[in-house]
């Protein structure tokens, strides 16, 4: 009896480590998928893994060091619910220094920022509508902006310094305005010859525009806009050519003080809806005896955290980890108490942390270092999570829907069973997620293109293909 308990135990055993006809057929398709010209065989990375049994179906380099590009961000989404909560609302609150006469506030109008990461211009016109529906029609002092919420870096120190005016590169501030960037609108004059047509949102007097594009007879365009300062405003320069026929286009570009440029944007604001500051946008701290006006709390988290994912906003991920330090310490959010808490957060987890190097909360650092094993684990771990698992899915891109992965898949059954996170960086496209199997189960997988030899179209018809095989042979193991 023991010696036939034994052999099927042995057999069971067998079984269950031999690959199926299904796990062959994936392994095969992956393979072939990866002889593209553009993967590099040192530098790539895929895993596969069934999520409810934690069964490898596929691995390739799993556990070796890669950059992750924004595939990252899944980490502070999922850290940020954790540790904020799905209903954890960012309050910007407004204070006034001096006793309020006749609708005259006889002291300074204080702004104090709270990291919300959404704080568009519509939302600037609503507060200042509604602080002159509290009856205010002037501040006789200045307008006060309070960025100590968050330690005085401006850009994630990872980043070296990084001076660019690509709105990727947005700085941060714990009062910042629609994602501290300048739109430029720019279309074509009505003739060959006339000026461009262009504007500024929001508008402020702290931005000037200086255009100098000109209309052509060809429905080509090559414009171009850059900021500079001079006399302490923002100038705005718009050159190059577009021809008729051509759409309006929007360039946005990053503004080097957030906290200046917020300021100037809620003074010119409050000025429409009737409420004049006589004195000047200022830095500052909110004293002790300073009188709360109103607090205006952003959408809640879990909302954010779909545009942060969908769309792969570097400024939201960045202002959220630094929300979460300031939170967890009460003291101003800074990056390195960020990453303290990621780190802490995936250890609690249970995920293999390994070598893991963890440089920002975007992915957008070049230093940062991740791998296969440990992305498939930690999004097989965190599905499981009642309390976060079903928020955090909801952020994911689908595949062939929305987001920036809209356009991926066409034509695919299986591009609506995806939810995936992108990332990509000079060299690098990297994909993760989850798909359903075309016979059930649910399977997390993360692809690694490093050292990528060809253009980012190429490469996302790599994953593409990983992820429609993965649909049809991944099946759940009787």
């Amino acid at each position: 009896m023991k010696i036939k308990m034994f052999v099927i135990a042995i057999l069971l055993a067998l079984q269950t480590a031999l690959p199926s006809e299904a796990q062959r057929d994936l392994s095969r398709a992956i393979n072939q998928a990866l002889l593209s010209e553009c993967v590099s065989k040192e530098s790539t990375s895929v895993r596969v893994v069934d999520v409810h049994s934690g069964r490898v179906l596929y691995d390739r380099k799993g556990k070796k060091l890669l950059i992750p590009a924004s595939v990252q961000k899944v980490i502070i989404t999922a850290a940020a619910l954790q540790r904020m909560g799905a209903n954890y609302r960012f309050k910007t609150t407004f204070y006034r220094t001096g006793p309020v006469e006749k609708g005259v506030i006889k002291g300074d109008l204080i702004i104090r920022g709270g990291g919300d990461p959404k704080l568009v211009v519509e939302k600037v016109w609503l507060i200042s509508q509604h602080l002159n529906h509290l009856g205010i029609s002037k501040i006789d002092g200045d307008l006060v902006v309070d960025n100590t919420f968050f330690d005085t870096h401006k850009i994630v120190p990872s980043w070296n310094g990084r001076n660019s005016q690509r709105p990727h590169d947005a700085r941060l501030g714990a009062l910042s305005v629609n994602f501290n960037t300048i739109a430029v609108i720019v279309s074509p004059g009505e003739k060959p010859g006339d000026k461009l047509n262009a504007a500024i949102l929001p508008k402020t007097d702290y931005v000037r525009l200086v255009n100098n594009g000109v209309t052509i007879g060809r429905k080509k365009h090559a414009i171009k806009a850059w900021h500079s300062y001079k006399n302490g405003k923002v100038m705005v320069t718009v050159s190059g050519k577009m021809g008729t026929g051509i759409k309006s286009k929007t360039i946005y570009l990053s503004v080097e003080d957030p906290g200046r440029y917020a300021g100037e944007v809620f003074k010119s604001y409050l000025a429409k809806a009737g409420v004049t500051v006589i004195g000047r946008v200022a830095m500052g701290h909110t004293p002790r005896h300073a009188a709360l006006l109103m607090v205006h709390e952003s959408e809640p988290l879990a909302v954010i955290l779909r545009y942060l994912n969908k769309y792969s906003n570097n400024f939201i991920a960045e202002q959220i980890a630094k929300s979460m330090a300031a939170e967890s310490s009460q003291s101003p959010g800074s990056h390195a108490k960020a990453l303290q808490i990621l780190r802490s957060f995936l250890n609690n987890l249970g995920v293999d942390m390994g070598e893991v190097k963890l440089a920002d909360a975007s992915g957008l650092s070049r230093k940062n270092r991740m791998t296969a094993a440990l992305t498939t684990d930690f999004l097989a771990k965190v599905y499981k999570r009642f309390d976060i698992g079903p928020d955090f899915v909801a952020t994911l891109g689908i595949m062939g829907v929305d987001g920036s992965v809209r356009d991926r898949m066409k034509g695919a059954y299986s591009k609506v069973l995806s939810r995936v996170k992108t990332g990509s960086l000079s060299k690098v496209s990297t994909l993760a997620g989850y798909v359903s199997g075309a016979k059930g189960g649910l399977y997390s997988f993360a692809i690694f293109l490093n050292n990528v030899n060809c253009g980012y179209k190429a490469a996302d018809q790599i994953e593409d293909t990983i992820v429609t095989n993965i649909y049809k042979y991944a099946s759940i193991e009787k």
